[in-house]
């Protein structure tokens, strides 16, 4: 990877782009437990409204 430095910045290309790796996979697996989560209680939530609606109709 050759380094390009403009006003203090490196200057990647875009194949140094693609071949870049980072991150901690731990984040990405808390993340999708997270979306899961949320979208389990939006869903019991949604439940308990129409149940409530269903039982005690206005």
């Amino acid at each position: 990877m050759k380094k390009i430095i403009k006003n203090g910045n490196a200057v990647l290309k875009k194949e140094d782009l693609m071949t870049i790796k980072g991150g901690h996979p731990v984040l990405v697996v808390l993340g999708v437990i997270t979306t899961g989560i949320a979208l389990g209680k939006a869903l019991d939530q949604a439940g308990q409204w129409f149940l409530d609606g269903w039982n005690n109709p206005r």
